[in-house]
This record gives structure tokens, sequence and C-alpha cells, in this order.
């Protein structure tokens, strides 16, 4: 009975063996098509979140170039501003004057399409992120820590602060 028990456990034994190595095979080329799956699937997620950045970095970018461009031409709106303030009421209906008021409108317009936003300043309270004090009025016709007056334009593109308005903050007297 030794032998011939043996020789059935040992039958059986291949057997389960034989069986169990049969059906760990299947469950690992199983397992490695789905981590091959989710491994596919990450690098396509990556690649999608790769596209996304490279796109909003490329329009940052351009966005910033647009910027930087047009702000070379505040200086230039800056002068065209002081130049038509300066012109005398019975010369304002002369043609030369009425160019110049209208390439002031024109070079405005550009900006306006841009987004450039003028900073409305005067009669705001002093905000050091949009105005830059360069004087105090003390003359006590404004509220303490108020914009009394605009030296210099400020503005912003889509919220942030391309030019700080300079200007002259109220204080009350001492």
């Amino acid at each position: 009975m030794s032998d011939d028990t043996n020789n059935d456990a040992a039958a059986r034994g291949t057997d389960e063996v034989a069986a169990a190595s049969e059906s760990r095979e299947p469950a690992s080329i199983s397992d490695r098509a789905d981590e091959y799956l989710r491994l596919a699937q990450r690098a396509q997620a990556d690649l999608q979140n790769f596209r996304r950045r490279a796109d909003q970095e490329r329009d940052d970018l351009r966005q910033t170039v647009r910027v930087d461009t047009l702000s070379f031409l505040l200086p230039v709106l800056d002068d065209f501003e002081r130049a038509t303030s300066a012109v005398p009421e019975d010369a304002r209906a002369l043609p030369w004057v009425q160019g110049l008021f209208l390439i002031e409108r024109n070079l405005r317009g550009v900006l306006e399409k841009a987004g450039f936003e003028r900073i409305d300043a005067l009669g705001q309270p002093f905000d050091p992120w949009e105005h830059e004090a360069i004087m105090t009025d003390a003359s006590g016709q404004c509220d303490d820590n108020t914009v009394a007056a605009v030296f210099r334009s400020g503005y912003r593109v889509s919220g942030r602060v391309i030019r700080p308005a300079q200007v002259s903050v109220a204080r009350r007297p001492a």
C-alpha cells in the first residue's frame, strides 16, 4: 500500500501542481495585461496634461509679449495727452489739432482692443498696488488717504497692473 499510495499521492500532487501552474499563468498574463493597460492610460493622461500645460504656457508667453510690446506705447500716449491738454481753447478747431486728437483716440483704441484698461485713480482710496504716491497734498480738500491728483495714468491688463498711476495722496494737515 505504501508504494501504490505514494504513487497515487505523487500523481495527484503532480496533477495539482500542473493545474495550479496552468491557473497561475493565465492569471499572470491577465495581470500583466491589466498593468500594461494602466501604464498606457497613465501615459496617455500624462501626454494630455503635457499638451494642456504647453498650450497654457504658449498662451501666457503670447500675452506677455503682447503686453510688453504695447507697454512701449504708453509713454507715447502720455505725450499725446500732455500735448492735447496744452492746446488752447481757441486752437482746438484747427485741422492739425483735430488730427492730433484723432491720433490720440486711435492710439487709445489700439491699447483698449489689446486689453489695456486705464486705472481710475482720482478720488479713489490710495492703493499701493495700483498707485505710486509721488507727493502728498495737505490742502484738506480731499479725504485723508485719497488720491487728490493724477500725474500719470496707470494701466492694467486682465487684472494685472502693468504700470501704476503716479498720484498725489491727500493727508490731513498736522
